[in-house]
């Protein structure tokens, strides 16, 4: 898949380092206009979900059942438990967070994802693996409805799921909460989104990697990241949890389409800039599960509350070959496991 669709690799590459930037951006302090702007970074998570379903799709039917979960575990859950014990070995040991064995029994046994106290556990970052295990848990019976249904169908089936669960979501009041809030309803159909565009590859009805090498569209695509991304921040700035809500249709367009005009660019003006990209994407998942970690620690040693242009700078040095390490180590010891 990825040697014919370049653009799948490199955008998991741009979406990770877009989220570790707003995860170090989010420490600094920075005036009130760029906090609420910085929050673009974030939505790297959207076209995230997409991609997944994607994947998934594009793969599915090669195994059963049963192989199909195992290698979920194995992929996922696993390098997610080694990620949650060092995070619980560095809160034991330097009180970087605040959680305790029960936070990491929540993640490790998966219920973390039903309860408020557990869900933002260890830094915050680890909701999106427990909205991840969610889809994974239920891909299998929404691939058999995608093969019952037109394309059209499937999608507006999930749009309609998303849209009912924002409405109760707003309706009982809950907009704040993370449990709620990022319930794999929240964003089933860009999911679905990802599904049905594997599925119209894979039958020929469209060619993506052709589409994605004409520069026909590229300023089509600065254009409409700047508008959805200015409405996303806007419905965040003024709406606050509600924005965030009801606000995932903006971000995902604004971002999606902002990281197919740095792709265009990139290709015709940049290309070591997609080598950078494809190269992240060869470790992006360690590089998410560990870089709050990395984050907090870099914080310990220089004992600061904020963090500092420098301090960024410092950051960045530290995380990608932190990543890069974790990556190596987990590969080592799963070829150690029987």
């Amino acid at each position: 898949m990825s040697a014919r669709i370049e653009y799948i690799d490199f955008a998991k590459g741009y979406a990770i380092v877009t989220i570790v930037c707003y995860h170090a951006l989010q420490q600094m302090a920075l005036p009130e206009p760029l906090q609420r702007a910085i929050v673009f970074g974030g939505t790297g998570v959207h076209l995230f979900f997409a991609l997944s379903g994607f994947g998934l799709a594009w793969s599915a039917g090669q195994d059963g059942l049963w192989s199909f979960y195992r290698r979920r575990m194995s992929k996922v859950w696993a390098p997610y438990v080694l990620a949650l014990t060092l995070s619980w070995a560095a809160a034991a040991w330097l009180g970087i967070f605040p959680d305790g064995w029960d936070a990491w029994l929540a993640g490790v046994g998966l219920y973390q994802m039903f309860f408020e106290r557990y869900i933002e556990s260890f830094g915050g970052h680890f909701w999106f693996v427990s909205a991840i295990m969610q889809f994974y848990l239920v891909f299998p019976g929404l691939y058999w409805v995608q093969k019952k249904m037109s394309g059209k169908m499937f999608l507006a089936l999930a749009f309609s799921l998303s849209l009912g669960w924002w409405l109760l979501v707003y309706g009982l009041g809950k907009s704040e909460f993370r449990v709620w809030n990022s319930f794999f309803l929240q964003f089933l159909w860009e999911f679905a989104l990802g599904m049905a565009l594997a599925k119209a590859v894979k039958t020929q009805k469209t060619n993506l990697q052709n589409a994605l090498e004409t520069n026909r569209y590229v300023w089509f695509f600065l254009g409409v990241g700047l508008f959805f991304t200015g409405l996303m921040i806007g419905m965040v700035a003024k709406l606050g949890d509600t924005g965030r809500i009801f606000n995932d249709i903006p971000a995902f367009l604004g971002y999606t389409a902002l990281s197919l005009f740095v792709y265009r660019m990139g290709k015709n003006l940049l290309p070591w800039l997609i080598r950078f990209f494809l190269w992240i994407n060869g470790f992006s998942y360690s590089l998410y599960l560990i870089h709050v970690l990395v984050l907090h620690l870099c914080m310990w040693m220089l004992g600061a509350a904020v963090l500092h242009t420098s301090s960024i700078v410092l950051y960045l040095m530290m995380v990608i070959p932190a990543a890069q390490v974790f990556e190596q180590g987990w590969q080592l010891l799963k070829r150690s496991m029987p």
